[in-house]
């Protein structure tokens, strides 16, 4: 079974990311889009927006957590309004 792993991160980061993770042998697909989000993220350079990527990874549901521990490390999510991660399967 395949689980998608999304990611909210500031604007940048999301390329960043991509490019780190591009070799690695587990995920199958990743791409990234952009956004706009009032909450959160503290700094916004809209007036009420912020800027965002949007990530999205697919991998083998095996692989799953390793690739989700390693982008909210990757991210430092431990810290307030840095971001957002999240995973579900997909069904086919």
């Amino acid at each position: 079974m395949i689980t998608e792993i999304g990611a909210f991160m500031h604007k940048g980061e999301g390329l960043q990311l991509m490019n780190e993770l591009h070799d690695n042998k587990h995920i199958l697909g990743i791409f990234v889009e952009a956004g706009r989000t009032e909450d959160l993220f503290a700094f916004r350079e809209f007036g009420s927006a912020a800027e965002n990527d949007i990530v999205t990874i697919l991998v083998d549901k095996k692989n799953a957590d390793k690739i989700f521990d390693l982008i909210c490390s990757k991210l430092g999510l431990h810290e307030p309004q840095s971001g957002m991660v999240f995973q579900m399967p997909l069904h086919g």
